[in-house]
């Protein structure tokens, strides 16, 4: 790995995180982040999935729910791109996120807050469905995704 591709991911790093944490609608049952957009990178381009892995975990540093949102994050993240590798498109991978989201949040939701977990599922799946399908629509754009597979 060289330099620009360290440069990349560190700004890929740093803007998921960005995006995360300046998010009104960000924690909880209700989510809506913005960010999630980002974690579509690795569908198009594996060298930034251990990148997106850390960025999962980091951006959930300042979650209510502290080390174990970040353990979330970084099993949501880790399950779905061990799971991409064998998926070649992006769309199915973004359902793939979006259901181990939704399983993995609303268990956390269920445990910590004794959130309904059905409702939580639906509302964490479709929120991060919405948001990575949006997602690889942008990646898809082949301007933008010139960018991403220097």
């Amino acid at each position: 790995m060289n330099s620009k591709d360290i440069s990349r991911q560190a700004i890929l790093i740093a803007l998921f995180f960005i995006l995360i944490n300046t998010n009104p609608i960000g924690w909880g049952v209700l989510q809506f982040r913005i960010g999630e957009a980002l974690t579509v990178i690795p569908f198009f381009n594996r060298k930034y999935t251990f990148a997106m892995i850390i960025a999962s975990g980091l951006a959930n540093i300042f979650s209510p729910l502290g080390a174990l949102d970040v353990l979330v994050g970084l099993l949501c993240s880790s399950i779905t791109y061990a799971i991409s590798k064998h998926i070649e498109s992006p769309r199915i991978n973004a359902l793939v996120f979006s259901v181990v989201s939704g399983i993995i949040v609303s268990f956390l939701l269920l445990k910590v807050y004794n959130a309904p977990y059905i409702p939580s599922f639906f509302s964490i799946f479709f929120s991060v469905l919405v948001i990575t399908m949006v997602g690889v629509s942008i990646f898809k754009i082949p301007a933008v995704n010139k960018i991403i597979m220097e």
